[in-house]
C-alpha cells in the first residue's frame, strides 16, 4: 500500500520533472500520467479507510481494484503517447563549430562595391 502511495506521488510529479528538465513536448501525455497518479492515491485511500464495516470493505476493495486498473491504463497510455511524440519529433540539425576554423573556399568571390 505504501508503494502505491509512492507511485502515485511519482506519477503526479512527472509533469513537473519533465518541465524542470527542459523537455518540451505536448502536455497531454504527462497529464495522463499525473491523473494516473491520482487514481493510485485513490486506490490507496480505498484500502486505508474502511476497515470495520463489512459493507464498506466490499466497496473499498472494488474501488481499489477499479482505481488501480484505471491508474495503470492511464500511465501506460501516457507513456506510449510520450514515446510516440519523442519518436515523431522533428529534429533540427545545426552545425556547431567548437573553436574549429571555418573551411576556406577554393575560389574567391569578387566583392560588389556600390558606387
Amino acid at each position: 500500500m505504501y508503494e502505491t502511495i509512492i507511485l502515485g506521488i511519482a506519477c503526479l510529479s512527472a509533469p513537473l520533472f519533465a518541465k524542470l528538465a527542459g523537455y518540451e513536448i505536448y502536455k497531454k501525455p504527462y497529464d495522463m500520467v499525473g491523473v494516473g497518479g491520482l487514481f493510485f492515491l485513490l486506490g490507496a485511500a480505498f484500502t486505508l479507510g474502511p476497515s470495520k464495516v463489512e459493507f464498506l470493505q466490499n466497496i473499498g476493495s472494488i474501488g481499489s481494484v477499479v482505481s488501480h486498473v484505471l491508474g495503470w491504463l492511464l500511465v501506460i497510455i501516457g507513456s506510449f503517447r510520450s514515446a510516440i511524440d519523442v519518436i515523431m519529433e522533428k529534429e533540427e540539425r545545426h552545425a556547431i563549430h567548437h573553436g574549429l576554423p571555418r573551411p576556406r573556399r577554393a575560389y574567391k568571390v569578387p566583392l560588389k562595391v556600390n558606387q
